[in-house]
């Protein structure tokens, strides 16, 4: 999702390369002008060179997501300077680019900006942000406790112990845990694997604490969970890849065209165009690989629910080579399901087939 700007509206062009310590910042204007400067990780500071240096120009500034979050973001708005957060993977990147630094980086992004050849990502407001907390924590704590199955197959395999319990991938219910618990191995082995039960455990638990958490949110919150509801109406869709969509699009309102939410998913495809032939390859991979994912589970279900969804998948399938069909399919009834997305957001209402 991106937000446009046309770099003939500007005088100034400000690249950013943000870290904990430090802005590092490559100034550019129209006629070839460029200054490099460092100073401490402080938006005031910057600030007050900017308002010293260049009080009358129209300025533009850009620095690439990352962990700093968006407090110079939000600095520079309240101020009144626009301000674009560039994905770091939706860089322009020359194919023999070997040297990086904090210099080097700032001059791109000054020269992209100048250029006119950045995006920025829509920068989540209000509650929007504070559900994003949220649902980043949930995704930690989810990928900890697949990465702690694992990690405990994996033990178990190394211990030649895989035979002697039944297969857990599918359930690890309650019995599987306790027959882990009671699973007869040395002292070593037993140290380790309970302590990855332990691990487990806590992950079970701290999902389980979120989860509660968000639905608290929800309930403070009746304009986002109204969205939630008409989202949960989508056939494939429950509560957590809901509250997932909303925590990582934002506001709704901020939705400009149906391609948007695909495009910020990596559900597209890659188009290779010279003259009047188009050539388009698989999908952009791009974005929220975890979103991707849901959402991609989420068409398996839609199919077996929507008869709609079912001839369109089906449909899709019959065009492809068996070995690769179904992914295709699958992955283009995603890409429909971010048209319904978009459609009922946008309108406000529950899915209707």
């Amino acid at each position: 999702m991106t937000a446009t700007y046309l770099p003939t509206d500007y005088d100034i062009f400000v690249g950013l390369d943000v870290d904990k310590k430090s802005f590092a910042f490559t100034v550019k204007d129209h006629n070839g002008m460029q200054r490099s400067k460092k100073i401490p990780s402080n938006p005031e500071q910057f600030f007050g060179y900017v308002q010293n240096n260049y009080r009358d120009k129209k300025i533009i500034c850009a620095y690439e997501a990352g962990p700093t979050g968006f407090h110079l973001y939000d600095y520079l708005k309240e101020k009144g300077i626009p301000c674009l957060v560039v994905s770091p993977v939706a860089m322009p990147k020359a194919p023999n680019e070997r040297v990086k630094t904090n210099r080097i980086d700032s001059e791109k992004l000054a020269q992209d900006l100048k250029s006119g050849s950045l995006e920025s990502i829509r920068v989540p407001q209000g509650e929007y942000r504070q559900l994003r907390y949220l649902v980043k924590t949930r995704e930690n704590y989810s990928r900890l406790r697949k990465t702690t199955k694992q990690r405990i197959k994996a033990l178990l395999l190394s211990a030649h112990l895989d035979s002697d319990i039944k297969d857990g991938s599918n359930q690890w219910s309650r019995n599987y845990i306790n027959d882990l618990k009671q699973l007869s191995c040395s002292d070593a082995v037993r140290t380790s694997l309970d302590m990855l039960l332990s691990d487990l455990e806590y992950a079970r638990e701290q999902a389980l604490i979120i989860h509660r958490k968000i639905k608290v949110f929800f309930k403070h919150n009746e304009t986002i969970d109204q969205y939630r509801r008409y989202l949960q109406s989508i056939p494939g869709i429950g509560f957590i890849v809901a509250t997932t969509i909303l925590g990582r699009i934002g506001d709704p309102r901020e939705l400009k065209n149906p391609r948007e939410i695909g495009a910020f998913l990596g559900l597209v495809p890659t188009e290779r165009s010279t003259g009047d032939a188009t050539k388009r390859g698989s999908i952009t991979h791009l974005g929220n690989k975890t979103l991707r994912f849901l959402l991609i589970e989420a068409a398996w279900v839609a199919i077996r629910k929507d008869i709609t969804l079912q001839q369109f998948y089906h449909r899709i399938k019959r065009r492809h080579h068996p070995r690769i069909a179904s992914k295709k399919a699958i992955t283009a009834v995603a890409r429909k399901l971010t048209l319904i997305i978009y459609r009922i957001l946008k309108e406000q209402r529950k899915y209707t087939p």
